[in-house]
């Protein structure tokens, strides 16, 4: 005779959940300071926004307000997390390279990035709420631009070489709770930091001197968004709804100044802090529909206020942004463990279109790309490698802009561990 206890957690299972913190905690420099972009429109707002979701989503073209996993994390949607395994402490990890070529009218540059992309751990807390965290970059920087500028009050021209680096990263803390069978509430809490650099230099002409200029930028505000999911299952097939929301936020940092003359000598040097940086007010639907583990199609639609953004130090005019993006993974071939290995792997597509917030002589630019790649279970494991291509357009070259066509390789592994068990007594 025995009697079974509701789970718990173990020695050994804390001892696996502080090995996994140690590890995210070794990564975290290594995930900030590998932020890095090569795209003249990073110089506007703050900075290129990297796209949410991990190695799954990305796969499906970052589609993932209604997707939910009991062996995958998904931060698109903080109610995702109500759903996993109570039995699992899930990692994620990923790593991305990109090949890009940038071509305007008259020029063209090619070249390579890489870096760790993110990091994440989630667990159940009980049956009804789980959480997760993690670090995960918000915005890159990275460009070297030359402009054209006129002299206030007269026909004079000088040039400026700009140049700009950083980037915004992003620890988030997030819960869910399971209302019922069907619905699910989500909350993340984050914490943005990171510097914006920009250098100005600019060239010496006979009314202008020869200066450069450093503007920065050091974040460090906090950042709230909300999430909701709601599936309802008829027979084999599941039908799913779901939401995210985030107010418009002021971000605070601190703004540093500094003008040096032709010798490098500092003339003039301001330290403030600031909340002119904003992030405006966003929020994306979604549906899914799911048949058992054969097909999951989604569908995904998000929208920022951006025409309500004011950033007192760019002059040019910010547009509403709209981004659809439309994602399936399926299984042509039933699970089975005699299968040959590409057999039992999950195939995903997705496509996306990003109708951006930056407008530049009534153009908007806009970002349209394709993905596909593969789930793959790890032998002997319950964990999953997730692999993805994606090759994509981003801006134009009509009105003298330039367009970056990119082809993205993304990889991503969900560990999974078993760490919370049942006593026995016999």
């Amino acid at each position: 005779m025995f009697f079974t206890s509701k789970p718990f957690i173990t020695e050994f299972t804390m001892q696996k959940l502080k090995s996994s913190i140690f590890l995210i905690l070794v990564l975290v420099k290594s995930v900030v300071n590998a932020q890095n972009t090569i795209s003249p429109y990073s110089m506007f707002g703050p900075g290129e926004l990297q796209s949410k979701g991990f190695g799954r989503s990305q796969a499906m073209g970052g589609a993932g307000i209604t997707l939910r996993s009991d062996s995958h994390l998904n931060n698109i949607n903080p109610a995702s997390y109500a759903w996993m395994d109570s039995l699992r402490i899930i990692s994620e990890i990923g790593v991305q390279g990109k090949y890009y070529n940038m071509s305007s009218s008259d020029k063209n540059q090619s070249g390579v990035s890489g870096n760790l992309n993110y990091l994440a751990l989630g667990f159940r807390y009980n049956g009804w709420m789980a959480g997760s965290f993690g670090l995960v970059p918000f915005s890159t920087v990275g460009y070297t631009v030359e402009r054209q500028n006129s002299v206030g009050g007269t026909n004079e021209k000088y040039s400026s070489v700009y140049k700009g680096e950083g980037g915004i990263s992003q620890i988030y803390f997030s819960n869910a709770v399971k209302l019922g069978k069907h619905l699910s509430l989500g909350v993340s809490a984050s914490y943005l930091f990171g510097p914006l650099t920009q250098e100005e230099n600019i060239n010496a002409t006979e009314i202008v001197p020869a200066l450069q200029i450093i503007r920065q930028d050091f974040l460090k505000s906090f950042y709230f968004e909300y999430g909701i999911q709601y599936s309802k299952q008829f027979k084999k097939s599941e039908f799913s709804l779901g939401a995210v929301f985030s107010n418009r936020q002021n971000l605070e940092s601190m703004h540093v100044l500094s003008v040096y003359d032709e010798s490098y000598s500092l003339i003039r040097g301001e330290t403030f802090d600031t909340d002119y940086l904003i992030m405006p007010m966003t929020y994306g639907v979604g549906t899914g529909f799911k048949r058992s583990d054969r097909l999951n199609v989604l569908f995904d639609y998000n929208f920022q206020q951006w025409s309500q953004a004011d950033y007192p130090t760019q002059k040019d005019e910010f547009k509403d942004l709209h981004r659809f993006t439309l994602g399936s993974e399926f299984r042509p071939w039933e699970y089975r463990v005699m299968n040959k290995g590409y057999k039992n792997w999950i195939y995903r597509l997705g496509v996306n279109y990003q109708r951006s917030y930056l407008s530049f002589g009534n153009r908007v630019i806009d970002d349209k790309s394709i993905s596909f790649g593969a789930g793959i279970s790890l032998p002997g494991k319950i964990s999953n490698f997730d692999w993805s291509v994606r090759y994509g357009q981003n801006g134009t070259k009509a009105n003298g802009l330039i367009r970056e066509d990119y082809l993205m390789f993304q990889m991503g592994f969900s560990l999974n561990e078993h760490a919370f068990i049942k006593r026995k007594f016999d």
